[in-house]
């Protein structure tokens, strides 16, 4: 017997003791702790393995402190009845009591408010909420509603929603009926709506041959919902207003019979009510509600509705989804014109082809990729850059490629909490300590690296309550976390100051409080998973770890809890990491120079390469007065000093004297450097985000940096009436090089500023070239190095992983490749190349694609015998995508002879063949011949004998 069924088998013994008047004294079962003594296991342990019985439908969920736990059997035994599939969790045994608590209908609590379950209800959904519980409560029979919004919007549900909370308060009896009536179904024929509203009598037109109630005496004493009630004609508006004022109504063809119904009328339109709709018809609906557009509500929120509705396919397919990053990337970012409605008919339709394929191809789970995603939808990932930190707050920071929907995360989704990283940050950590440390970069880069994680965590909690900037509001604070967890770590922090000689901000004790109640809650339910390593890290850190290890002890002591050791590792990181309040302050870097836009073009352009905004500008039209643009130099320095100093890049020497005058102005200090080019100024900005960089050292390093930065205009003068030229190369010259043109265009400004033509080409026309341009070829880029004499090759892998694009840009601004700056690596290795991947697509997951010829190349090599390469497997890599992509379009390459060169090399073409079976299994195609023979020759580029 297993674990978990040692602990079933315990809270069996136990359940049977309990009865029904135990249940009806509040006797809810029993909690992990007393389970765990029972079979000498620690408490999380139990834990773990009760909530995964719960998962099982065996056992049931009391929320609470402590949560408690109860065989399922026993108490349908005690009830006598079977309970729901549904019911696994709790927040009162009391509900089970109750006689009808056992439908589908129960799942939300009955004493819970059903508007708290609307995705948005505390965000863009609060007013219109507040607005529908206003209508419903107004005494007598509650007040005419008005829903106004696009199609899509969700006016229907929301009419449905506020039946559904008359009903609950009791405004409503349960039987009344909820009735939607599509005016625009019968617009043409007005005396048809009069009828399907008020009913007729026999003879009243021709063809009514027997007396028929209308749907206003169907829904007497509930509610009728006129969808679209801009298309009643003015002759039923005004029957409709006389009915609402009195009443009472008259049946189509009744000329003194009255008769009376209660019924609450919510109208709904698309229009602007006032033009479509009589001023007398809406008076009587005072209360008028505008939902919101898709486009006005949070991402977060279209985040959830995205995944609720993937929950709901989960549950109509009765199959589990996978759905790839970029496919939720891209539903979160298009432009929905059709709201809610069109983003679920788009997902219902990805899930439909999905489906298709699971069938075909006997697959296990329905997976959703790029290539399933409508044209309109796609485009969104077109608009990542712009929400990018959004995403990051939105999407998980571990980086995983799919996202799984199952029935037994489905129903939970609407209430799922989206900030909830904590159980991320452990392996983050980890594994970029490792990366940047096997990269060799130095502690201090590591250091800030890590720091930048801390405080991305830090800020990630601190958005799940709202804050920004000082917080005044403990209320606000004590609805997250409790004022006990609170006033531990307050104490705990206290301790950590004196000891370390450190001062932690308000917003440092907030956010940590936040990451150990959600510790004290992964506990209870088990749920706590590390990496042993993560302790390796901190160690490096010796005052910090000690300080942890007090804080753990006090934290322990005053939460009556069992921290695990490992979370040692995490808090002395995350007291290394948030040195101080200063910790994240940075040095300002202002460019000034003469022209309309010269300064704020390169600081636009600087911005964008950093991702960042830190860069500032103003432009010095030739017309302004110097003591204009010195006052707006004098506030912008106030503005964005961080008490660090400030930089300022200037275009001039005159400009220069600006240093001395408002460093007396504002006691501020200021430094101005005369000289201002995209790579300096790209240099200076990269520089101010070391958290150890000062001023003076920045300055220092400017002046070492520019000789190899800044442009020769002499050389470049000379040479002027002839065109440059880089070349791209790759086997193809289609593929892989007209990418890398791309790539050189988007990440060199460089390129445009000087004018340089980027030719891509293949290793089979270098004998075209012209002698005339030959001279004039500065650099070949790409993975065919084509030995044109005099002129430096730079490899592809240099350009993913290297030092390649300062090489270009110093060649091209007259410098020398062998002067290199010293440049502190940020680049991931894989992650650029499947950014260059990801833009040399069109439908293909990057990730996906990058995994599945990773692991080609990986057998491609091994069958070869030849020695793993940076240079060539960043050139497969890249051809290699666009073949399968060429391949899955039915548009391979032609290739002359491909006969012939297989027959020259049989054992080279058998073991490529051999390795791209993974890579045609991946993706359920097969790779042509012709498009085999380029891989031939690039092999052939590379290496020596291989056939």
């Amino acid at each position: 017997m297993n674990r978990k069924e040692k602990v079933y088998n315990i809270l069996q013994i136990l359940s049977e003791n309990i009865n029904l008047k135990d249940l009806k004294n509040g006797n809810c079962g029993f909690d992990a702790t007393e389970i765990g003594e029972k079979l000498n296991i620690l408490r999380n342990n139990a834990s773990k393995e009760l909530n995964i019985l719960v998962s099982e439908n065996r056992v049931i969920k009391i929320m609470g402190k402590p949560v408690h736990y109860i065989d399922k059997k026993r108490i349908e035994k005690i009830l006598g009845k079977k309970l729901n599939r549904n019911i696994t969790q709790l927040e009162s045994i009391d509900l089970l009591l109750k006689p009808d608590y056992n439908s589908d209908d129960k799942e939300i609590e009955e004493n819970s408010d059903i508007f708290e379950h609307i995705i948005g209800a505390n965000q863009s959904m609060e007013v219109p909420i507040k607005q529908a519980k206003a209508a419903i409560l107004y005494p007598s029979g509650g007040m005419h509603t008005l829903l106004i919004g696009p199609t899509g919007v969700g006016k229907t549900m929301f009419a449905e929603m506020m039946y559904k909370y008359a009903v609950q308060i009791g405004k409503v009896k349960p039987k009344a009926q909820f009735i939607v009536f599509n005016c625009a179904k019968y617009a043409e024929n007005p005396q048809l709506i009069l009828s399907q509203l008020f009913g007729h009598v026999k003879g009243a037109f021709t063809g009514a041959d027997q007396d028929k109630p209308g749907l206003i005496e169907k829904a007497d004493g509930g509610v009728l919902l006129l969808d679209e009630v801009h298309r009643l004609s003015p002759e039923s508006q005004e029957m409709l207003f006389y009915f609402m004022d009195k009443n009472i109504y008259r049946r189509l063809g009744e000329t003194e019979n009255t008769r009376s119904a209660d019924v609450l009328l919510i109208a709904a339109t698309t229009e602007d009510a006032d033009s479509v709709l009589l001023k007398t018809f809406l008076r009587r609906i005072p209360m008028v509600i505008k939902i919101p557009t898709l486009s006005d509500r949070p991402l977060a929120e279209r985040y959830r509705l995205i995944k609720q509705f993937f929950g709901d396919q989960v549950k109509c397919m009765n199959v589990p989804i996978k759905v790839y990053k970029d496919v939720i990337k891209a539903l979160l970012l298009y432009d929905c014109t059709g709201n809610i409605g069109q983003l679920k008919a788009d997902i219902q339709l990805m899930c439909a082809r999905g489906f298709l394929e699971y069938k075909t191809y006997h697959k296990k789970v329905v997976e959703i990729d790029t290539p399933l995603v409508p044209e309109n939808v796609y485009h969104g990932l077109l608009n990542s850059r712009d929400k990018r930190e959004e995403l990051e707050d939105l999407l998980d920071i571990d980086n995983r490629e799919y996202y799984k929907f199952t029935q037994n995360n489905s129903k939970d989704l609407i209430s799922m909490d989206e900030y909830d990283v904590s159980d991320k940050i452990y392996k983050e950590i980890n594994n970029k300590y490792y990366f940047y440390d096997h990269q060799g970069c130095s502690e201090a880069e590591i250091n800030r690296k890590m720091n930048e994680i801390i405080e991305k965590y830090l800020r990630r909690l601190l958005k799940k309550i709202d804050i920004q900037g000082k917080i005044s509001d403990e209320n606000k604070i004590f609805k997250i976390v409790s004022p006990r967890v609170y006033n531990a770590v307050e104490v705990a922090l206290d301790i950590a100051e004196r000891k370390l000689k450190k001062h932690y901000s308000k917003n440092v004790t907030i956010a940590l409080s936040m990451h150990i109640s959600s510790l004290i809650e992964r506990i209870s339910e088990g749920k706590v998973a590390y990496n042993e390593n993560l302790n390796e890290i901190a160690v490096n850190h010796p005052d910090e770890y000690d300080t942890a290890k007090l804080v753990k002890g006090l934290l322990e002591d005053k939460l009556d809890i069992k921290i695990p050791e490992e979370e040692i590792g995490f808090i002395a990181i995350f007291l290394y990491a948030i040195d101080s309040e200063n910790s994240n302050k940075k040095i300002g870097v202002i460019v000034l120079a003469h022209g309309k836009h010269t300064a704020s073009s390169i600081a636009d352009v600087v911005n964008s390469l950093l991702d960042t905004d830190d860069c500032k500008s103003i432009d010095m039209p030739l017309d302004e007065k110097v003591d204009s643009i010195l006052n707006k130099a004098i506030e912008m320095v106030k503005k964005i000093n961080q008490g660090k100093g400030v930089l300022i890049l200037v275009d001039m020497g005159s400009l220069v004297s600006f240093e001395g005058i408002i460093k007396k102005e504002t006691n501020i200090d200021v430094r101005a450097v005369e000289t201002i080019s995209t790579p300096v100024v790209l240099e200076a900005v990269r520089k101010c985000m070391i958290p150890e960089m000062t001023l003076k050292q920045l300055v220092e390093d400017l002046k070492y940096s520019t000789p190899y930065m800044g442009r020769s205009l002499s050389s470049l003068l000379k040479d002027n009436r002839k065109t440059r030229i880089i070349i791209t190369t790759c086997v193809t010259g289609e593929g892989t090089a007209v990418k890398l043109a791309d790539l050189l265009k988007n990440n060199l400004p460089a390129i445009t500023a000087y004018n340089i033509v980027i030719k891509p080409m293949n290793i089979y026309n270098v004998n075209n070239i012209e002698i005339d341009e030959e001279e004039n070829i500065i650099a070949v880029v790409g993975s065919v190095d084509l030995k044109i004499p005099n002129v430096p090759y730079i490899p592809i892998n240099e350009i993913l992983i290297g030092n390649g694009f300062m090489d270009i840009n110093n060649i091209i601004e007259g410098g020398n490749i062998y002067h290199r700056m010293e440049l502190e690596n940020d680049i991931q290795i894989p992650n650029l190349t499947v950014k260059m991947i990801e833009n040399s697509l069109n439908f293909l997951n990057p990730v996906k694609a990058y995994n599945a010829i990773s692991s080609s190349y990986s057998k491609l090599i091994k069958l070869l015998e030849v020695k793993d390469r940076d240079d060539f497997k960043t050139a497969f890599m890249l051809h290699s995508c666009c073949m399968v992509e060429r391949a899955l379009k039915k548009e391979p390459l032609s290739y002359d002879n491909i006969d012939e060169s297989i027959r020259n090399a049989p054992m080279l073409y058998k073991n490529i063949k051999e390795s791209l079976k993974i890579v045609e299994e991946t993706f359920g195609m097969e790779i042509p011949d012709t498009e085999i023979g380029y891989i031939m020759d690039l092999i052939d580029t590379h290496f020596d004998d291989t056939h």
